[in-house]
């Protein structure tokens, strides 16, 4: 209900505007045009507010159409995350996937669903927001560098229940009579595969009497030894234990090492929270003979970082280390 200040206020202008601008007629005049005046300010209060419009909920034909137009291309863009091989299709199928998943959930958002539909949509869309997000955290993962290689990317998004929560929240629509169903591919999931402890990954010509001694940090490590921008050998260092190379031929070295977890043997690389380092300074090996003994080189690393440590260390690029 109105209050009755804002009438009066009106009648007081009305009153005041008549005086200033009056032409000097009778009196009853006056009182028949503030009477008129009145009348019209409660016939205004009288007047309900206009009803808001409504529009009838979508038919589940169209309901049905809108479903394929939102999910499709996500269809399209998850099977890409199953075909990858390589580290570029892997991030250009997420940036797909992250793009679908988004534009599925726009469509879908402002809808007038079937009202049978109400409560299965809701749950459709809060399983496609939970996917949109680990698309999202997948592909920083590859940014960030958490997730070194695509396959690792592949198999974190295939690890995460995100996927399998919405497939089953297609099929409660689904089991409404709609068209729905989510093309989850097959995908790997996590593992942390290890090699043993000393397990040469590359090994090249050694043939001297050179010996490297190595102290494992607090990741698994694979060292390399490169001379003229080629890898001399490589080794596989398990997190705190101590490996030992032998017959080094003589050179000057680069050191080179990348640490992580979960082994990737194809691409020589871990998959997961990598980081590739350098030692600043280089490894010599010399080996001297006289005639009566032999000198050889025995060269000690530590992966481990310490206050004091003799050797510093620089981070370098992934492509920069000789395989």
């Amino acid at each position: 209900m109105r209050t009755a200040v804002p009438t009066g206020a009106l009648v007081l202008a009305g009153v005041l505007l008549a005086a200033g601008c009056g032409s000097g007629g009778d009196g009853d005049g006056d009182g028949d045009w503030l009477r008129d005046l009145q009348s019209s300010g409660a016939a205004d209060e009288q007047e309900p507010p206009p009803s808001p419009s409504t529009s009838p909920p979508m038919s589940d034909t169209a309901y049905d159409a809108l479903l394929a137009e939102a999910i499709d291309p996500l269809n399209t863009a998850l099977a890409g995350i199953g075909e990858a091989k390589s580290d570029t299709a892997a991030d250009e199928a997420f940036t797909a996937a992250v793009t679908a998943a988004g534009e599925a959930d726009t469509l879908l958002r402002e809808v007038d669903t079937p009202d049978r539909a109400d409560l299965a949509h809701q749950d459709l869309l809060t399983a496609l927001a939970g996917l949109s997000g680990q698309l999202e955290s997948t592909r920083q993962g590859r940014t960030d560098g958490t997730l070194c290689t695509g396959r690792a990317a592949v198999a974190r998004f295939g690890s995460d229940k995100a996927l399998g929560t919405l497939d089953d929240a297609a099929e409660a629509v689904g089991a409404l009579g709609y068209t729905l169903d989510i093309a989850v591919p097959k995908l790997p999931k996590e593992t942390s595969k290890r090699l043993p402890n000393g397990r040469m990954v590359k090994d090249g010509s050694r043939g001297g009497r050179g010996v490297l001694k190595i102290t494992g940090g607090s990741q698994d490590a694979v060292v390399t030894f490169a001379r003229g921008g080629k890898a001399a050998f490589s080794v596989y260092v398990r997190k705190n234990a101590k490996a030992q190379v032998q017959r080094i031929s003589d050179g000057t070295y680069t050191i080179y090492f990348t640490s992580g977890e979960d082994w990737n043997g194809s691409a020589r690389a871990f998959n997961r929270g990598c980081a590739h380092e350098k030692f600043e300074e280089e490894a010599p090996f010399r080996t001297t003979s006289t005639s009566t003994r032999i000198t050889y080189t025995i060269f000690t690393i530590g992966l481990k970082t310490t206050i004091g440590g003799n050797s510093p260390v620089s981070p370098v690029a992934p492509g920069t280390i000789p395989k």
